[in-house]
Order: C-alpha cells, then structure tokens, then sequence
C-alpha cells in the first residue's frame, strides 16, 4: 500500500512515553514503552519497518502542546494496534 496523507495514521511520540499513564497519552503496554521518546526515534522505527511516512515537525500534541515535538504520519498497511506495537517493540530494540 502507498503513503495517502488523507488516510494515513498518525502516530505521535507521547504514545510510546513510559513515564505516561494510559490516560495522559500512552497506547502501548510499558512493556513496549520507553523514557523520553524523541520524534527521531519514531522516526527511525518506521523507517525499520518499511514503512512510508511523512514528518510533521510543527504540530503539537493536543494534552502536552506546551512540549510537544510533532508527530508522523504513517501509510496504513497495518491496524493502527498492530503498528504500535510493532514500533514499540522496534523503540525498545534501539535503546538496548
């Protein structure tokens, strides 16, 4: 499938920060979590995994837009589940 900006997920970091409970943001287990995840990082994460994208540096995280850091637009050529965790796993791999 190819990247449609119209129907294309968006995935922010706040997602994968484990220092977020589920109601500040998070959607992914603390398992596949991590500390302080960086818009490059997820970045770099959907770039392992093949994916197209497009990066939107200027936007802000709706419950942290006073430090938010922009987020990504992803093809969807999985459920958006599916791909969160698969980032997820993919952001705990770089770390260690």
């Amino acid at each position: 499938m190819s990247y449609d900006e119209d129907t294309a997920w968006i995935i922010w970091p706040e997602y994968f920060d484990k220092s977020r409970s589920r109601a500040q943001g998070r959607r992914v287990n603390r398992r596949l979590a991590v500390h302080g995840p960086t818009l490059e990082a997820v970045e770099k994460a959907v770039r392992a995994l093949g994916l197209e994208y497009k990066l939107e540096s200027d936007k802000l995280y709706p419950a942290n837009w006073s430090e938010s850091q922009g987020r990504i637009r992803v093809e969807r050529s999985l459920g958006k589940t599916e791909l969160l965790q698969r980032l997820g796993r993919e952001l705990v791999a770089q770390r260690s």
